[in-house]
């Protein structure tokens, strides 16, 4: 009777699954619908095994040194590099990010190499992976700041000659300044050549309870809600946000 008790209620048992992320619109945000479309097929992979899914927006420092003590499970929309390679378990991957850099219209700034602007000081947020060359990339003048909102002042103000993102969330945010630092989006803008397209995941930290599970069960739920359907039709609702 007591075996048949305890093997009860672990069927029963609610599976939960925490993830840590910053606001990066449109493809995940706070403030967006569903906390975005990113955010959304996330959160249906894992229901669809079972699983009860909250999503906090937390400092991506703290995110990451949450993860890496197993505080929280995972990461949502990481890139990966070989350094947490050691630390997460990766998913499939669930969108893809343009990054470039971001500079101010009336500067005269190219380039071909990363070598090409090792005289400009460039603006990274802290603790953001951006891609292996120019994060290996020791001779530039890389300044770091909190966020990319505070980075895109930086540039206005004149403070740094470039900052390093995403353009469809650079782009986001300078909109979204615009309350606050009027004309900055005019002001402002992408440059080729592209720098990176990184694809983003879920990074199931190594130290979480049941990882190697939750990560199997994150690529099944991911695999059937693209069979049935239903990543069209969240693309389909967020369709305004999705770049």
């Amino acid at each position: 009777l007591i075996v048949t008790l305890l093997y009860s209620a672990s069927c029963f048992a609610v599976k939960r699954f925490t993830f840590v992320t910053v606001d990066f619109p449109p493809y995940y945000g706070e403030k967006l619908p569903e906390y975005g479309w990113v955010s959304e097929i996330a959160q249906k992979a894992l229901e669809i095994k079972g699983y009860e899914v909250e999503i906090r927006f937390i400092p991506w420092v703290e995110a990451l040194a949450g993860t890496q003590e197993g505080s929280f499970d995972a990461l949502l929309g990481a890139y990966r590099t070989p350094e947490r390679d050691e630390l997460y378990y990766y998913s499939l991957p669930v969108g893809q990010v343009r990054i470039g850099f971001f500079k101010r219209k009336t500067d005269e700034i190219s380039f071909k190499e990363l070598t090409d602007l090792k005289d400009y000081k460039i603006g990274v947020v802290e603790g953001y992976a951006t891609s292996q060359q120019f994060d290996s990339a020791s001779y530039l003048n890389k300044h770091f700041v909190s966020n990319l909102d505070e980075g895109l002042k930086k540039l206005r103000k004149g403070e740094i000659d470039l900052m390093v993102d995403s353009q469809a969330v650079g782009e986001y945010r300078l909109k979204f300044l615009e309350q606050e630092e009027s004309s900055i989006s005019s002001e402002i803008e992408f440059i080729q050549p592209v720098l990176a397209m990184n694809k983003i995941y879920v990074a199931i930290s190594r130290n979480a309870t049941n990882a190697a599970r939750k990560l199997l069960d994150f690529n099944r739920g991911l695999m059937k809600i693209y069979r049935n359907g239903t990543v069209r039709k969240i693309r389909r609702k967020h369709r305004k946000y999705i770049k």
